[in-house]
C-alpha cells in the first residue's frame, strides 16, 4: 500500500489481547500507523493529541463506555470530525443508540483481520455521504 494511503489509527478497547491484534494487523497488512488506549480516558487523550484518521472504540468497556467515548468526541471541536468506528462482540447492536453518539458505524467481533483495514476505510469514507 502507497505511504500516502497510510491511515493513522486510535485503538480504544480494554482487551490488551484484542490491542495487539488490532494493531499488528493494521501495521502489517495495511501498513496504517496504530496507537491505542486502554479505557475511554486515555482513549479520548490519545485522539486529541494524535489527530488520527478513525477511532476505533470498543463499546462494553468498564468506566466510561464506547457510546460516551464517542459522545464526547463528536461535542469536542477539536476531535468532532474523526470519525469513529465501534468494535463491538454483541450480537444485538442498538443502531439508534449509535447514530445518536455519532458513529461512522460498527466493526463485529470475531472480525476477519485480513477484511479489517477495508472495511475501516468504507465506513470512514461512507462517513461523508
Amino acid at each position: 500500500m502507497p505511504v500516502e494511503d497510510a491511515f493513522r489509527v486510535v485503538l480504544i478497547d480494554d482487551d490488551p489481547d484484542l490491542r495487539k491484534l488490532v494493531k499488528l494487523t493494521l501495521e502489517f497488512t495495511a501498513g496504517w500507523e496504530v496507537a491505542t488506549a486502554a479505557d475511554g480516558t486515555e482513549g479520548i487523550e490519545a485522539v486529541r493529541n494524535a489527530r488520527p484518521d478513525v477511532a476505533v472504540v470498543d463499546i462494553m468497556m468498564p468506566g466510561m463506555d464506547g457510546y460516551e467515548v464517542c459522545r464526547r468526541l463528536k461535542q469536542d471541536p477539536q476531535t468532532a470530525d474523526i470519525p469513529v468506528v465501534f468494535l463491538t462482540a454483541r450480537k444485538e447492536l442498538d443502531r439508534a443508540r449509535m447514530e445518536a453518539a455519532g458513529a461512522a458505524g460498527v466493526v463485529v467481533k470475531p472480525f476477519d483481520p485480513d477484511q479489517l483495514a477495508s472495511e475501516l476505510r468504507a465506513l470512514c469514507e461512507g462517513e461523508g455521504t
